[in-house]
C-alpha cells in the first residue's frame, strides 16, 4: 500500500515517526514524507523520501495572534481557575495550529500547503495518511483523496484532551457562542473542498500512540499503542566514545527544538557547566555554535560537542540532565539512564518529570524553584544512590510491553483496508 506521513516542519517532529516509516518501508510499502520545503534534506538524510509542499515556515517568527481565540475559549471553558489547561492551550495546542489559522499574515502560504497537499494526494492516491496533530491540512487531503487516515502522536495527546474538554464544557444560558479553535482551523479547509466537519477530521479514524500506558491522558479515542523506538539522527562515532569513561559520564541535553529555534533555556548554560566543575564526573554537553559563543569558558571536566545522537552517547552515561522533552525521555528510558529534569509549566515536560520522579528513575526541579546548588545536590544523589538505576531499569522493562513499530504494520494494513474509500 501507499503510506503518506504528514509532518510539522521540525526535526523533533520527524525523528519520532522515522522508525515506523522505516518499518512500513521494510515491509514493502511505498512511503512518502510530506512537509514544508525546508525539511526535504532532513527527511532524505534519514533514508526516507520527501515530498516538499507549500512554503517555507519560519518557526522563529511570531505566530498569528491567538489572543482573541484564547480569550473566547477561556471564557467558554471557565478556565479562570484551571491554569494548567489554560497553559496547555496557550503553549501547546493553539501555537501549533496558529500556523494554519485561516486569517493572518501567513494565511496565503498555508492555503498553498493545503492545495498542494490535496493535489498531490489526488495524484499519488495514498491508501493511508499518518498525520502529525499539528498538521491540520493532512486529514482534509486524506478525505478528499479517499485515504484512510490516523494521527501519529509525538507526545501527550493534548489536542484530543482539549477537544474533549471543550465538548464537556457546561452549557451556560445566554452564554456567548464559541467555536472550538481547532474546528475553526479545519472548517475553512473543509469548506474549500465541499466537505462537512466531523470528529475524525480532528482526531483521525484512529491514533497511533507511542506514549506509555501509565502516562496517557484519559481520553475516549481509538488508539493503536506502539513502543517509542528512539531515533536521534546519525553521525560518525567520535574516537573518545570507543573507550569506557574513566569516571561517571553525565549528558546535558537542551533538546532539538531549542537548538533549531536558537532559543536558549531560561537557565544559563554557563551555570550548568560550572555546577560540575568540582565533581568527579565527565559532563558531555551538546551545544551549537551560538550556545558555545555565549560561554566565557568551559571547565576541564566538561566536553562540548555540536551534535551527537543520544543513542550513541547514552549507553556510556550514568545520568542525563535535560529539559523534559519526551524524545529525550524516551532515549534515556531505552538505555536505562537515570534522569535529572528541569522543567517549566506547560506541556509534556511537567508530566514527564513527575512520572520519572514517581517511578524512582530520577529527580526533577521546576524553573520556579530552580537553583544551581539544588540541581547539583540532585545530580550527586542520582549518581550515588543505586535506587535510581533500578528505577530506570523499571521504566525500560515497562517500555518493552508495547509492540514495536514493525509489529503493528499488519494491524495498520487491516485498519487501512477497513477505512479507506
Amino acid at each position: 500500500m501507499r503510506v503518506l506521513f504528514a509532518v510539522f516542519p521540525a526535526t523533533a517532529h520527524l525523528h519520532p515517526v522515522t522508525p515506523l516509516a522505516w518499518a512500513l518501508q521494510s515491509a514493502g510499502h511505498e512511503v512518502r514524507i510530506v512537509s514544508h520545503p525546508e525539511m526535504a534534506d532532513t527527511i532524505s538524510a534519514v533514508g526516507l523520501t520527501p515530498v516538499p509542499l507549500g512554503e517555507t515556515v519560519d518557526l522563529t517568527a511570531p505566530a498569528p495572534d491567538i489572543g482573541p481565540q484564547l480569550d473566547r475559549v477561556t471564557r467558554a471553558l471557565s478556565l479562570t481557575t484551571d491554569t494548567h489547561l489554560w497553559e496547555i492551550l496557550r503553549r501547546r495546542v493553539l501555537p501549533a495550529l496558529a500556523k494554519y489559522f485561516p486569517a493572518g499574515p501567513a494565511a496565503a502560504g498555508h492555503r498553498d500547503m493545503l492545495d498542494d497537499l490535496v493535489e498531490f494526494a489526488r495524484g499519488w492516491q495514498p491508501d493511508l495518511v499518518l498525520w502529525d496533530p499539528a498538521f491540520p491540512p493532512a486529514p482534509v487531503a486524506a478525505r478528499v483523496s479517499g485515504a484512510a487516515h490516523a494521527r501519529l502522536m509525538w507526545g501527550l495527546d493534548y489536542f484530543a484532551w482539549a477537544r474533549q474538554k471543550f465538548l464537556e464544557r457546561p452549557e451556560r444560558p445566554g452564554g456567548e457562542p464559541v467555536e472550538d479553535p481547532q474546528v475553526a482551523v479545519v472548517r475553512p479547509m473543509l469548506e474549500r473542498y465541499g466537505l462537512e466537519f466531523d470528529e475524525e477530521t480532528l482526531l483521525g479514524q484512529w491514533t497511533v500512540d507511542p506514549m506509555p500506558a501509565r502516562l496517557r491522558l484519559p481520553l475516549a479515542v481509538r488508539s493503536v499503542p506502539v513502543r517509542w523506538v528512539p531515533f536521534n539522527g546519525s553521525a560518525a562515532v567520535p574516537d573518545w566514545l570507543h573507550e569506557p569513561p574513566k569516571r561517571p559520564r553525565v549528558c546535558l541535553s537542551l533538546g532539538l527544538t531549542a537548538r533549531e529555534r536558537d532559543k536558549d533555556s531560561e537557565v544559563a548554560i554557563s551555570d550548568l557547566l560550572d555546577m560540575v566543575s568540582d565533581l568527579d564526573v565527565e559532563l558531555v554537553a551538546t551545544l551549537n555554535s551560538s550556545q558555545l559563543a555565549s560561554l566565557s569558558g568551559v571547565p576541564d571536566n566538561v566536553r562540548t560537542v555540536d551534535y551527537l545522537p543520544l543513542n550513541q552517547l547514552l549507553p556510556s552515561c550514568s545520568a542525563i540532565i535535560h529539559h523534559g522533552g519526551y524524545g529525550t525521555y524516551a532515549a534515556a528510558v531505552a538505555h536505562r539512564v537515570p534522569q535529572l529534569i528541569t522543567w517549566e509549566e506547560g506541556g509534556d515536560a511537567m508530566v514527564t518529570a513527575r512520572y520519572v520522579t514517581e517511578r524512582g528513575a530520577g529527580l526533577a526541579m521546576d524553573r520556579e524553584h530552580f537553583s544551581v546548588d539544588g540541581l547539583k545536590r540532585q545530580l550527586v544523589r542520582i549518581l550515588e544512590e543505586p535506587s535510581f538505576q533500578e528505577g530506570a531499569a523499571g521504566l525500560y522493562a515497562d517500555s518493552l510491553t508495547a509492540p514495536g513499530p514493525q509489529e503493528i504494520v499488519p494491524l495498520l494494513e487491516r485498519l487501512t483496508a477497513r477505512h479507506r474509500s
